[in-house]
């Protein structure tokens, strides 16, 4: 699990550098006004119906199974294979005309809040965007079965590939003002991802799965026993794109309500959020889902203590950088061009919100995807179906109340949720809570010593997060269970030693 955890890190760092460059280059070409709003609508509504069928089918439907078939039966991994592609196919190919001809109506649900004008651009867009869905399904297939077998190459490769596309649409859409050309920077790049994905694959043969006597066409019983298993994994996964893409839902036209810069400034204050998101949790909950998956009953609960610590050790400063930070973060990526003060005003306020609650969705979103690999889908039904059905609430009750800060605020609500319910199932919600509670006065510490530094300008911005994780450093070096759970395999490394073990000490918190 960790070279497959650190490959995915290392992978995914190259297309965040070249997602904080376009989202920077959006905002200083087109702001936080119309045009960005309606990009996001459109995206928002063409992401929406595709992974309301797909998300979760692929992650934790397909993928647990397909690893297993290889593993013991590999014709079933191929009868598997080829049944899901066909579903996508058709699935994704008749989406494809009901985004083309119900795009005004799905528009006007989504950004009821937009002006006739913006409304018409985020349609425009949207047939677009649409054009894309068969390769985006399929190509997020592929990825999958390049996991199966550790190969991480094509999920790599997608964040920077669908970067670049979205850098090209952006400087296009500005030297010629077509906007509308924004949305090919999505349709674009999964165009060429999807060809590169039907190359890769069968290039490194992952898709020649024999037994003993060579390589077996699956058969139509084959077929059917794998569809019939597949769909006994998904069906209790129903409910949660439910839930969760109709919070996405809510989300958009909440924040179309709240005006046209709140849709806009969303998506810059989640790019920071969901780019750690993608950095530390993404990978450990798709390393998970085939490590978790081979792993026996009573192998999982050390995996899971021996894999929080260092979690926390990141995801804890991390927040409170975003958090104590958010308007210097939001200033110094965005604050230039046609990114005004208001842009930014609101920017900070969702930054805060989201930022709040990071540390408890990286664990959150880890312990569902063990959860998933373990086959407890039932389980993470539930786990979702509160984790996003309350933030749907907070969003359409307090929105009046507390503004743009709501949707980031709503968003942590949720992930705080997701830790708990996951946690209490898989048993080590005792232990999670324990090593916060031990951690907290640091955290409060640092927080505080952070916050007294902050302001306007990079120097004080620079100290006021060197500060912080000076502050968290020195107390976990401090405190004897922090330091030999998060800090024994830094001394390990250096050649050091010590008398006091880790496992001590996770016993010990146990």
């Amino acid at each position: 699990m960790a070279r497959v955890f650190f490959r995915l890190v290392l992978g995914g760092i190259a297309g965040k550098i070249l997602g904080l460059l376009r989202e920077v280059l959006l905002a200083a070409l087109f702001g936080a006004g119309r045009v960005v709003a309606a990009n996001r609508i459109a995206l928002t509504a063409t992401l929406i119906p595709i992974n309301f069928f797909t998300a979760d089918a692929l992650s934790a439907g397909f993928l647990p199974l397909y690893v297993q078939y290889r593993q013991e039966r590999p014709a079933m991994a191929q009868a598997l294979y080829r049944t899901v592609h066909l579903l996508l196919t058709a699935f994704s190919l008749a989406l494809v005309v009901a985004l083309l001809f119900g795009r005004d109506m799905w528009v006007g649900l989504l950004g009821p809040g937009l002006d006739p004008g913006t409304a018409d651009i985020a349609a425009t867009m949207l047939g677009i965007a649409a054009l894309g869905v068969p390769f985006y399904v399929l190509y997020n297939l592929y990825t999958l079965v390049g996991l199966a077998n550790d190969d991480v190459r094509l999920i790599n490769l997608r964040p920077s590939c669908q970067s670049i596309g979205l850098i090209g649409a952006t400087v296009i859409a500005y030297l010629t003002g077509h906007v509308s050309v924004l949305a090919w920077g999505f349709t674009v790049p999964y165009v060429v991802l999807w060809c590169w994905g039907a190359y890769w694959i069968r290039r490194q043969g992952y898709l020649r799965e024999g037994d003993e006597h060579g390589f077996q066409q699956p058969d139509r019983a084959a077929a059917k026993v794998a569809l019939g298993m597949f769909w006994r994994r998904l069906r209790p996964l129903l409910l949660i794109p439910v839930i969760l893409q109709g919070s996405i839902a809510v989300e958009r036209a909440v924040g179309s309500l709240l005006g046209v810069e709140v849709v806009a400034a969303t998506e810059y204050a989640r790019f920071v959020v969901d780019s750690c998101m993608a950095l530390l949790a993404a990978p450990l909950g798709l390393a998970g889902l085939a490590s978790f998956a081979k792993m026996k009953a009573d192998e999982v609960g050390d995996g899971l203590r021996r894999m929080i610590p260092p979690v926390i050790l990141v995801a804890i400063p991390l927040a409170l950088i975003l958090s104590v930070n958010s308007r210097g973060i939001v200033t110094l990526l965005y604050a230039r061009g046609q990114f005004d003060d208001r842009a930014v005003d609101i920017s900070s306020v969702m930054l805060l919100g989201f930022a709040l609650g990071i540390w408890a969705q990286v664990l959150g979103y880890t312990f569902v995807k063990v959860l998933n690999a373990r086959g407890a889908n039932f389980q993470v039904a539930i786990v979702m179906a509160i984790s996003f059905g309350v933030p749907i609430g907070i969003n359409l009750l307090m929105y009046r109340h507390w503004g743009a800060f709501t949707l980031g605020a709503a968003s942590s609500v949720g992930g705080l949720l997701m830790f708990i319910a996951s946690a209490a199932w898989l048993r080590v919600l005792g232990f999670s809570t324990r090593l916060l509670a031990i951690a907290l006065p640091g955290a409060a510490a640092a927080a505080a010593v952070g916050y007294l530094l902050s302001g306007p300008g990079l120097l004080r911005l620079a100290a006021s997060c060197a500060a912080i994780l000076l502050v968290w450093a020195l107390y976990v070096a401090a405190v004897p269970q922090l330091r030999r759970t998060f800090l024994s395999f830094l001394l390990k490394k250096l050649g050091r030693g010590t008398n006091e073990t880790p496992q001590d000490d996770l016993v010990a918190i146990k």
